[in-house]
């Protein structure tokens, strides 16, 4: 008895000249040296979500964007959310939620003891907001670590009597 194997058939996937980019060579994506641990640590806290986003705001957003022109992800401020995300200690049962904002800033915003906490990071600062106890505030970015450290307390309202409220924003 003798046994023939069926004919191979060609199941590669292949993409059509229409669709093929003919992208510049001098626009590839080359990644920062830190940028695989950023991102690791954005996947770990934000969730496929948050890293989703943030990689959309990154890439896909162009100056102008949007009905109203908005501007594109301002590299301050992109840079002190990393920072923060670095040293935040995410709280039990927290799904934070990531924005980029009209004016090219990123805004994290998460329930923390029952109360809403809202940071925006833009190109010149952090503003912050908890709105339980209406403590509204500024905190330029060389203090972002020092911010995410004071918002991880155990305590529900760290901030209410901390340094980094000296900057009240109107």
């Amino acid at each position: 008895m003798t046994a023939t194997l069926p004919t191979l058939k060609s199941d590669v996937y292949t993409l059509g000249e229409a669709l093929r980019s003919n992208a510049p060579l001098d626009r590839v994506y080359t990644p920062l040296p830190n940028e695989a641990a950023r991102e690791d640590i954005l996947l770990k806290k934000l969730g496929p979500r948050g890293w989703g986003r943030m990689h959309q705001f990154r890439y896909f957003y162009q100056p102008e964007w949007g009905e109203t022109r908005c501007k594109p992800l301002s590299p301050r401020a992109m840079e002190s959310f990393y920072r923060f995300v670095e040293a935040w200690q995410l709280p039990a049962n927290c799904v934070p939620s990531l924005f980029l904002t009209d004016s090219g800033g990123l805004e994290l915003r998460w329930e923390q003891n029952g109360d809403d906490v809202q940071v925006e990071f833009s190109g010149s600062g952090i503003e912050y907001y908890l709105r339980h106890v209406g403590v509204e505030s500024f905190a330029p970015h060389s203090e972002a670590a020092l911010l995410a450290q004071k918002l991880s307390q155990a305590s529900p309202y760290p901030l209410a009597a901390a340094s980094l409220n000296r900057c009240p924003v109107n």
